[in-house]
Formats: structure tokens, sequence, C-alpha cells
């Protein structure tokens, strides 16, 4: 009895102290709500200074572990145009104020966004930023877009904290576009942006948006409210195997806060993310990129949570999706992202069915009041929403200007290969439905785009260009058309730093540290070779003749080198006085470029300074120049004289048709000459005086049927850069493109052979946006054969399809391996049984013989058993039809052979193991 108390009172108590340690886990896993306090950050009598001022206020967080869960605004819209908080390892600077520099120092993380009197945000009960102790961030900066002088301001954000960890953290990521170029009075201009997510899983659960605006308002169409220009609709939206799920909608106009999501999204590593931002330009200007509230910005901010990792070396969340880096995915939005929506609750996903599976206890409820506030009293009629939509389906386009047939039949390619780019259509939606919350299902319409050419996605291969890739100056195809080469600047800008007028300054800055030229596979777009470090200082031209020599041309040095491809450290010729410009023959003054002939004569376009065009033999001696500086005067065209030059940036030479063309590229137009005698045949105006840019680059095309010339605009002052194809013997724009995503600073063009590929070096300052590969995009659907020689061993899915052939022929192959050798063993045993049952045969009748039943016996085996399977068959139907008196019979599964003998039987038991 006493052992059974006693086992009583100890399970009793065990099960109390298990009760106690489940209470206290839950109670921690739990947040107090009575754990909370504020934080407040903000300016103290603060004085601006001038109108679009953007200052700074940092504030140290105490030593301890700390979760920032909410946030209250403590500011108006009648101040501050945008606020944003960070959380940061160091304050951009010691002061407590500052207006100049940067936000933080070293690690750093947006944490809110506040703008247009927007209300203040609780984040979901288990979601959190972590900051404080074991965190990287000590400090919270607020950052304020003042718009107007005022004077004790004390404008900031308060923040709402706690003492106890969440269970999931959370984050923000930026996503947008700074690649927006407004046209003036123009309506519906999108500006898309793309990226491929890399971290783990993340649920994002509100987002905020944001664009610019200004001027008054009016009524357009019965359905949008804008301003002179406004930002009409910022949508994103998740790619996720070939299907398209939007995240947000939203109306920049409406106070600028983070809105929850009515269902969390789930984005993991590997999803596409897209989105973009579309306005109306009704000013009598072009509206660029910029930060003060007479330009414009592109922005959706969207906070996320995620589960914690336990290990150090995982992967974060990414924080940026920024500018278009897949734009083929842009072309997977939806026609319905230029409407808005028209209430709060209509910001979310539309419900396609495909399930985010997200964190479900993430899913925040609208904030109340708002929707009364913004949204019109009833709903769009949906006859009123469907003709808007198939309005913006069917808007009329330009029609195009150029004959697809004529082009190729220039460029030497055949028509049947090619479908004629005028044969565009929409791909209208199947079904269409409206509601309540403006649900509209809606197939990826896209329309079959006009250009003759298309921009290759993911080419060239980012991670395998150098980090320090900087700012292109040439690019060249080598003869096998494998390979492009790069001539670029690496870490070194075109600065007025580095120059006292025309002289570098050599005694203090050095070579470029890197490799300054790359070899590019062109199927590929992986790098495949690099060099040319410390042997340049400023890199522009790159020219590869017939033989495969590299001439490249420096504007700091003012020289020209030929190198051959079997010395790539010396050059085989130098023309030039490093670092000594001048005029004369033998004297350079930043050259920019360089044309070869076949028989190695060649030509420099010495522009920057001494606005000519040299000759030079193939040992470098000087042959004849032309050309000459501005005189102010100008011909009957409006155009200036012929033969003057504002910079001749760029030649290209056509030897057959004994033609050579020059960039003259500050005077908007391209000269073209006699390769021979230097004299003027013609210039070239690409389009309209008042519409055109300055002219970078010009490359004639290889092996085409007449003297095409490909043309590239760029610069700040020409507002769309185009590719142009010239036919340069009698100056006919043939056609022309612009780029998606545009081309930013174009500096060089080359073209391969017949046109098919085209190729784009920018002024860029990131790798990512430097190269650009375009190719003639309507190539019909021919049989495989045609594309069979694209199956390269080099290619990576095609490596991983023979791995993966591999990993499955060879297990099949050590099968057939065993199988034969157990087939082989099996039939040497049963040969040895068959002749052994042959020899008892031959003598069962021999009992004289000392050994008597000895040798007829076989001891340790037992009866053979004998398995009908269709493999074995009997091993011997009739070993002796002539005798009366011997049976040999095959028995069943159960039995063993038996041979029987009248007089005398002799009984032999076989091993079935034999």
């Amino acid at each position: 009895m006493n052992i059974f108390n006693f086992g009583t009172i100890t399970v009793r108590h065990f099960v109390i102290i298990l009760v106690i340690v489940i209470n206290c886990i839950y109670s921690t896993s739990i947040p107090n709500k009575n754990d909370l306090f504020t934080i407040n950050v903000t300016m103290k009598d603060y004085q601006t200074t001038q109108e679009d001022q953007y200052a700074y206020v940092q504030y140290k967080l105490p030593d301890e572990e700390l979760t920032i869960v909410g946030y209250s605004p403590l500011t108006n819209m009648n101040s501050v145009h945008h606020m944003l908080t960070y959380a940061c390892a160091k304050p951009g600077t010691n002061k407590q104020f500052w207006t100049a520099g940067a936000t933080c120092d070293g690690e750093q993380m947006i944490i809110h966004g506040w703008a247009r009197n927007a209300p203040a945000l609780t984040l979901p009960e288990d979601v959190g930023f972590a900051v404080g102790r074991n965190t990287p961030y000590k400090y919270i900066v607020v950052n304020l877009h003042y718009l107007s002088i005022l004077k004790n301001d004390n404008s900031g954000n308060q923040l709402i904290m706690s003492h106890t960890p969440r269970k999931y953290l959370a984050g923000v990521m930026l996503t947008g576009t700074s690649q927006i170029h407004l046209r003036p009075n123009t309506h519906t201009i999108r500006t898309p942006f793309s990226c491929q997510y890399d971290g783990p899983p993340i649920s994002i659960f509100a987002a905020r948006v944001h664009t610019h605006k200004w001027g008054s308002k009016y009524i357009y169409y019965l359905l949008f409210i804008f301003c002179f220009v406004a930002g009409r609709v910022n949508s994103l939206y998740r790619v996720r195997d070939g299907k398209i799920s939007q995240i947000v909608k939203s109306d920049p106009q409406w106070p600028q806060s983070f809105y929850p999501i009515t269902s969390a999204v789930e984005i993991k590593n590997g999803d596409y993310i897209v989105g973009q931002c579309v306005y109306d330009n009704n000013d009598n200007r072009v509206i660029e990129v910029g930060s003060t509230h007479n330009d414009e910005m592109c922005n959706i901010y969207v906070m996320y949570s995620y589960k914690p990792s336990r290990k150090s070396d995982d992967s974060s969340p990414s924080e940026m999706c920024w500018d278009n880096e897949f734009s083929q995915i842009s072309s997977f939005i939806p026609p319905d992202s230029v409407v808005p929506p028209l209430k709060i609750a209509d910001i979310g996903e539309t419900n396609n069915g495909d399930g985010h599976h997200a964190h479900a206890e993430h899913a925040m409820n609208p904030l109340s009041g708002l929707d009364k506030e913004i949204s019109n009293d009833d709903d769009q009629s949906y006859e009123d929403y469907i003709d808007e939509v198939e309005n913006m389906r069917h808007r009329d386009k330009e029609p195009d200007n150029y004959d697809t047939k004529k082009i190729l039949s220039h460029l030497g390619l055949p028509d049947y290969e090619y479908v004629d780019a005028h044969n565009y259509d929409y791909l209208l939606p199947s079904h269409l439905t409206y509601g309540k919350e403006q649900t509209v299902k809606l197939h990826n319409a896209k329309l079959m785009s006009s250009n003759l050419y298309t921009n290759t996605e993911n080419w060239p291969d980012v991670k395998t260009l150098p980090v320090e890739l900087g700012e292109i100056g040439g690019i060249a195809l080598n003869n096998a058309n494998n390979e492009l080469i790069v001539f670029h600047r690496g870490s070194r800008k075109w600065e007025y730093k580095y120059f006292n007028e025309y002289r570098f300054r050599n005694e203090k800055y050095g070579p470029i540290e890197e490799d300054v030229l790359i070899h590019i596979d062109t199927r590929t777009g992986e790098t495949k070779y690099r060099w040319g470090a410390k042997m340049f200082y400023m890199p522009h031209g790159l020219t590869i003749d017939h033989e495969g020599n590299f001439w490249v041309t420096d504007v700091a040095m003012h020289q020209v080198f030929m190198f051959k491809p079997n010395d790539l450290t010396h050059p085989a010729l130098t023309v030039g006085e490093m670092f000594q410009s001048g005029s004369g023959p033998s004297q350079l003054c930043r050259p920019a470029d360089v044309a070869v002939l076949k028989n190695g004569d060649f030509f420099i376009a010495d522009g920057y300074c001494n606005s000519r065009i040299i000759k030079f033999n193939r040992k470098g001696e000087y042959i004849m120049e032309w050309g000459s500086e501005m005189t102010g005067q100008h011909d009957s065209d409006g155009y200036p004289l012929p033969n003057e030059w504002n910079i001749v940036h760029s030649i290209a030479l056509n030897e057959d048709a004994q033609l050579l063309c020059g960039a003259d590229r500050e005077n908007f137009r391209i000269q073209c000459f006699n390769s021979n005698t230097g004299e003027f045949q013609r210039q070239i105006r690409i389009e309209k005086q008042d519409t055109i840019g300055a002219i970078y680059a010009i490359e004639f095309a290889p092996n085409t049927n007449g003297t095409i010339l490909f043309a590239v605009t760029g610069g700040a002052q020409t507002l769309k850069k185009k590719v142009y194809m010239i036919d340069a013997q009698n100056g006919e724009v043939l056609t022309s493109f612009d780029s998606n995503p545009p081309l930013n600073a174009p500096h060089d063009i080359t073209v391969s052979a017949n046109a098919r590929e085209i190729y784009v070096g920018e002024l860029a300052s990131i790798p990512a946006n430097a190269l650009h590969k375009f190719q003639i995009s309507k190539l019909k659907d021919l049989p495989s054969q045609i594309y069979s020689r694209r199956n390269y061993l080099n290619d990576k899915n095609f490596r991983i399809s023979l791995i993966i052939m591999a990993a499955f022929a060879f297990p099949v192959l050590i099968a057939i391996i065993v199988g034969c050798c157990i087939r082989i063993r099996n039939m040497r045993k049963l040969n040895h049984l068959n002749s052994y049952i042959t020899d008892a045969k031959a003598n069962r009748n021999d009992r004289s013989s000392v050994f008597g039943n000895w040798m007829n016996r076989r001891q340790g085996f037992e009866r053979l058993e004998q398995f009908s399977d269709g493999e074995n068959e009997p091993l011997d139907n009739n070993i002796d039809n002539d005798s009366s008196d011997e049976t040999i019979t095959i028995p069943s599964k159960q039995q063993g052979t038996v041979m029987n003998k009248t007089n005398n039987t002799n009984l032999f038991k076989i091993n079935e193991n034999l």
C-alpha cells in the first residue's frame, strides 16, 4: 500500500512539474501586451534651409534584446513628403542630426515607410523586427524628406517596442526601378522591373507603394484622378512555374503606408518577382527619376516574415529587387495592371486558386475607416469596367515603318525563316469576371513585339563577369563570331580629376589595376578569358582586324596599340606619343576608334581634340588625313558644312564599297567618305533634327548584300536611345528599335555576320546593365533538324541530361552484368549435372567394381528441386529409349529426381544446391 501511495504521489508531482514547464514555455512564446513600450525618434525644433531637403535623426538603442512590433508616425504631409525608418549598425555620422551623406554606416535595413498622412501600423502578433543586443542593429535612423522651409519642426516616428522575441522575424524588401522616362503629354507609361528571388522562404503580409505627384487634379475617364503628372497604379506579382500571381496593386495617391495584404503571399527561392509603375504625364516636359517632388520615383516596399535559421551560414532574405533584370518576365504582367483598385481592401492578390502556402496566421485585416474616406460610394459598373479594359487592350498603335522582306534581303538572310513582324495581335482573355472586390481573371495577354530585334534575356552571364566590370569603351566580335571582346575601364571613370585639360595626371594616377579586356562566349554569355591589367589608363575604342589582331585606343595616353593574338602583353604596333597630345602626323589627341583594311593599312578617328580622320600604312606611317573643326557655318539643310566635326567618336569601314563613315557625335549625323581618297560622299541624318540625339557608335554589318550600317544613339540629351539600321549607299533608314529595358548610356555597337545578332556596350555603373545582345526575333518554327546543331556538349542543360542518363544507365548495366554471370554459372551447373547423369547411366550395370556403391554414392547432396520457370528445360527427356526397365522422371517442385532399377535400385540423392 505504501509503495502504491508513493508511486501515485510521484506520478502526481511529475505531472504538476510537466504542466508548470509547459506553461512557462507557452508563456514565454506568447507576447505580453503589458510588455510594450514606445521610443520616439524625432527632430528637435529643426529648421530646414531649402525646399526638398533630406534630413536625418539618429537614436541609439539600449543594450537589450528588443523587438519592434509597430509604428505611429509623428508628422503630417504638410511638413514632410515621405519618411523612411532604418535599423543600422551605425549611423552615417556621429551627429545627432544631418542633411547630407549616408543614412547608415555598415549593415542596414529599412523597417518602415510613411507618406501622405498614412495611419499607424501594428505588425502581426507573432512578427517583429529584432534589434539591439545579439543583432547587427544598434541604432534607429529616421530619414525625412521635407517639402518646404520650416521652423521648429519635431517630425519623426514612434516605435512600439517589446522585450519579448517573436516567432517570426520581419523584413522589408525594396522593389522598383530608376529607369523612368516620362514623355510630355503621354498616358499609360509603364516602367517594369523584375528579378529572381534568392533566399529562404518569406511570407509577404503588407506592402507600401510610392511615387511622386504635383499640379492640380482633374477627372480622367470617370475612374482615375490624376495631377499633371501622377503615378496611376503600382503593382507587384510573383511568377512561379510560368504562372503569375498578384501580390499587391495599389494607388500611390492614397496615403502611403504599409497596407495589410488579406492573404499573405509566399516567395521561395527561384521565384521571379515582377512589377511596374504606371504614370500619366500631362505636363509639357520630360520627367526623369529624381529625389525631389518635381521628379518621379517607382518604389514598392513589401514587408515580410520569415522563420529565423539556427545555422549561421544560411542565407538571409533578399533586400532589394531593382530594375528590369529579367525583361522577358515582365511580359507576364496582366493587362489589367494599369487599372488601379477602387479601395484599399482590393490591393491584395486575386484569388487564382494556386495557393500561396504562406504563414496563414500573418493575414492582417485592412485598416478601418480608410476605405470610406478614399473609395467611391458605389463600385464601378461592370460595363464601364469592361469597356475600360477592352479600350486598353485595343488601343491604337503606330504602324511599323519598315519592310521585313526588304531588310532580310539586304542582310542576305532567307525570308522563309522569318515571320512578318507586322502580324502582331493580342491574346485576349477567354474568361472575365467582375465582383464587389474587382476580381479579374485574365490570361497572360502578351503582345507580339513589332521590333525586328529583341533583347536576349539573361545575357551575358552576370555571375561570370568580373565584379569590377566598369564603363565600357569599346566592344568587338572575333572573326568566328563566337566571342565578344569587351574593353572597359574597371573601377575608373572618365572624370575631370584625372585630367588637366587634355593631359592625364599620370604622376598621381597609375594604370588601371584590373584586367580591362574580357572575352565573352556569345552563345552562353560566360566569361572565358581576361587580360590587360596595369596596361591602360582610360580605355576607349576596340577593333579586331581580319587577321584577329586587337586594336585599342587609350584617350589618356593619346595612343593606339595593336596586339597580336599570340602576344597580349606587348603591343606589336604603337601610334602616338605617351601622355603627349598633339596634331602632327605622329601625334594624336584622345583617339576614339580604329578601322583596318585587309592589306593592314588603317584609319584612326582622332576626334576629341583634332576633329580629323588619319590614314596610316601597315607600318604605322602617316599617309593622309581629312576633317576640320567647326566654323559656325551651316549648309542649306541647317547642319554644319561637310567634313566639319564635333567629335569623331566612331568610324566604320566597308572596304568592298570603298566607304568609310564616321559618327559626328555632337552634330547628330553620320558622314561618309571614299576610303581611298577621303572625298566626301554623303551625310546621313537618321531622324529629324529636333528629335535625334547624339550618334555614339556605328558599325557595318559583315556578309550582307549591301552596305548595311548600324548606329546607336546616346548621351544625356537623347531622350530615347535607339539602334538604327541604315543603307549607307543612299542614307535610307531601314528600321530602328529601342530596347526593353531601355538603353541608358550606350557607347559602342558591334554586329555579327548577316546582322543576326547586335551587341551594345554601355557606360554602366553595374555589370548587369553594361552589355546587351539583340537577336532577330521572328524566327519561324522550322523542322527540328535545323536546330539540331545547337545541342552543344558544353551546353549546361545538355550536360545535365547526360549526367541523368548515365545515372540511370549505370545500375541497369550492372544488373545486366550480374544477370549474365548468374546465367553462366547456372549453365555450368546444368552441364555438370547432365554429364554426371550420363556417367551414372553408363556405369549402372557395373557391380564388379571394388568400389561398388561408393562410386555411385554422392554423400552430402540432397535431391535436386526443379523449378518450371521457362528457363531451365528438362535435363534429358529420353536418356535411353531402348531400355524397358528404367524410367527417368522429372518430378514437380516438391519431388526430387528419381532413377529406378528393377532388380537393384541405385538411389542418387542430389543436393538442390549443386
